[in-house]
């Protein structure tokens, strides 16, 4: 290749589609394009802005038939008293896509007379319209004052002549009011010829406007009008952005800067952070916001902290925070905000010291709202299981019921607070500490009888007591364990008889797991369990390129498998439904599986040894018709290894009803007992 001093023969050109594709697109809500318009406001000094906007309405429709966009006729208008713009400026400034503001000696980082820091700086934002809409009408009356008035701009900015692809300049159309005057300085924007684009109701819309600025200061007012119900819908002002909060959980970050060691400076902050009484309902209340000049530049509901750390869901769930960080967006400074202006650059050194500061505050925040979450947690589940009447409906010993209701607190203040709105959740803990609550019964009981026969004395009276504690508490506990279980066998018995469909026998296999296996103890910990199943699924992904599907409690997603901890070893269930023979495509999807958990244990010796006696894969189905000898082999093979162990569902229900005849006779006892029991009690 021959070198040339020709400085022509490579050339770049940007055309304007590139501003649409990199900018315009960012903004596809109203409420976001409206807040671009605010933040024009603010930095032309306005006082008061008025958006007019028809909420909770449809602005435009595709047609299906055609796939044109129609539109209803709809406009919005920002308009704002601030120093407006003559024909000069809206030339110099406003129509000059891209050009950064600070930086231009003639506007620079601050407002004209308030001297505000200016929101604005990519120079992009103006075009933000063009995310929901095709043409944007501007208005403006600025310069100096005159007899007449100020100067009026009138222009109108078409969205398929500005951007086109091409790099040519694009004159505007010139309104019919170009040229006139006006009484007062100030700025109307209206938008018009709408894409298909929703405006929320008047609840979400001001949820969305007023997150996304973080002013506290008394000479800027925004008040919103709705032009589709003004009967209705009254005008209201944005303001500021309130969540409740849990007790005490609220931190002032103001004191604390973030350090950067290497520059040995620090890096002031204001605001605070906070833990909010409700899980997160809605997308704008979730997580910590982060200001730069009155503008929101990032949410972060963690600081970009890796899973796993602790209070991790607590967080998650409930950080609420406003945090202002002016030295995000300085003039001189690097720009570490995104052009959209949703998110901060964590991999810079800025970034980086951010995260390990909010890391810090999280920690502290997680260590502090344990006792006040826990608290309302407990008071949450009281209210929400209905504890204290099923104890008492339960329990004719008022001591019993007392222990009920102390122990449902200390299972409640640990219970997760978004599963306490799912009815089988909340029933379950409820099972377990009416289960329970006869057994501790019995154990204070115990206690208080020890003390009285060692220290103070007993008698009679107190030995009666025990007696009839310990008598309550074993026929509960055989009441309940019996009941669960005659209840699973029979479940089992209908679904087999009406055809034993995959889904229904996942479900009660998860529900019932002593099915497999009658030594399975009625409370387990499913901690390993959980564990498995997310190690083992980003393993069998990572190897095989496949999702696979584990139950452990029936869950919405149908399962692959259910899993079961028994006896210290693995249960990997596969079920087939009523007379599917188990061939070769079952096989081989089955020994990618039995290669998988081989593989995966040997990598994982520290989980393996929640299973010390290691692992099996229960297959339920009628027979087995391998016809492939090399697949019948292998299938083979792995069963002498006492990895696989087969039975039919016929020998499956005969196996956990034989098991379990003493639970179904147990139940005709208690049911006796219980009769007899209140018989006694209307005695006199």
């Amino acid at each position: 290749m021959t070198d040339t001093p020709n400085s022509n023969r490579y050339v770049m050109r940007i055309t304007r589609m590139t501003v649409d594709k990199l900018g315009v697109r960012l903004y596809d809500r109203v409420s976001a394009v409206v807040a671009e318009l605010l933040a024009n406001a603010y930095d032309a000094d306005a006082e008061n802005v008025v958006v007019r906007v028809p909420l909770a309405t449809l602005l435009a429709r595709k047609n299906r038939e055609t796939r044109e966009v129609e539109g209803y006729g709809y406009t919005i208008e920002v308009e704002d008293d601030g120093h407006g713009m003559t024909r000069e400026e809206a030339n110099d400034h406003f129509l000059k896509v891209g050009k950064d503001r600070r930086a231009d000696p003639a506007q620079g980082g601050h407002s004209r007379r308030k001297r505000r820091s200016v929101m604005g700086r990519k120079g992009i934002g103006k075009l933000a319209p063009f995310g929901i809409c095709k043409r944007i009408e501007i208005l403006s009356a600025g310069g100096d004052k005159t007899d007449e008035g100020y100067l009026v701009s009138h222009f109108i900015m078409p969205y398929d002549k500005i951007l086109d692809d091409d790099d040519k300049q694009v004159a505007m159309e010139v309104g019919d009011q170009d040229g006139t005057y006006r009484s007062k300085r100030g700025t109307l924007v209206r938008l018009i010829d709408f894409l298909p684009k929703r405006v929320p109701n008047q609840e979400v819309f001001h949820r969305q406007m007023a997150r996304r600025f973080g002013l506290h200061q008394p000479d800027f007012k925004i008040s919103v009008e709705d032009t589709r119900n003004p009967q209705e819908n009254l005008p209201f002002e944005i303001g500021s952005f309130d969540i409740p909060l849990l007790e005490d959980t609220r931190v002032d970050v103001s004191e604390v800067p973030v350090s950067l060691p290497d520059e040995q400076r620090d890096l002031p902050v204001s605001g605070w952070m906070g833990l909010a009484k409700e899980a997160y309902r809605n997308e704008e209340m979730a997580g910590v916001r982060i200001y730069a000049r009155g503008k929101i530049v990032a949410t972060t509901r963690a600081f970009g902290q890796s899973a796993g750390f602790t209070g991790e869901f607590t967080v998650r769930s409930y950080l609420v925070g406003e945090i202002h960080a002016e030295w995000l967006d300085e003039d001189e400074g690097e720009d570490l905000v995104t052009t959209d202006r949703q998110d901060i650059l964590w991999e810079s050194d800025y970034g980086r010291a951010f995260r390990e500061w909010g890391s810090e505050w999280i920690r502290k925040i997680a260590a502090n709202s344990r006792k006040p979450r826990r608290k309302r947690v407990e008071q949450l589940f009281l209210q929400v299981s209905g504890l204290e009447a099923e104890a008492k409906r339960r329990f004719a010993d008022h001591d019993i019921v007392s222990t009920a209701l102390e122990f449902g607190k200390q299972i409640g203040r640990f219970a997760a607070e978004d599963e306490l709105e799912d009815r089988e959740y909340v029933s379950g803990l409820t099972q377990v500490v009416l289960s329970v609550a006869p057994h501790k019964a019995l154990m204070d009981a115990l206690g208080a009888f020890h003390k009285r026969t060692f220290g103070e004395g007993g008698g009679v009276d107190s030995l009666l007591d025990l007696f009839s504690k310990t008598r309550i508490a074993e026929m509960a506990s055989y009441a309940q364990i019996a009941y669960q279980r005659v209840r699973a066998i029979r479940e089992l018995g209908d679904a087999l008889e009406t055809g034993g469909h995959e889904p229904v026998l996942q479900k009660i296999l998860a529900e019932a797991p002593w099915l497999i296996d009658a030594t399975w103890a009625p409370i387990t910990t499913n901690q390993s369990l959980n564990l498995f199943k997310k190690k083992f699924a980003a393993f069998f992904e990572d190897q095989y390129g496949m999702e696979e599907v584990f139950s452990i409690d029936h869950g919405r997603k149908r399962p692959d498998f259910t899993l079961v901890n028994l006896s210290r070893r693995l249960h990997i269930v596969e079920i087939k439904a009523v007379g599917h023979r188990f061939a070769n495509a079952d096989w081989d999807r089955l020994h990618n599986y039995l290669e998988a958990f081989d593989k995966f244990f040997l990598a994982n010796q520290e989980l393996a040894k929640a299973f010390p006696e290691g692992w099996v894969v229960d297959l339920v189905c009628d027979s087995v018709r391998i016809s492939d000898r090399d697949k019948k082999g292998a299938y083979e093979l792995w069963q002498s290894k006492n990895r696989i162990k087969q039975i039919s569902w016929s020998d499956f229900l005969t196996r956990a009803t034989q098991a379990n005849e003493a639970f179904l006779e147990a139940q005709d006892q208690v049911r006796e007992e219980e009769r007899r029991l209140n018989i006694d009690s209307d005695s006199p």
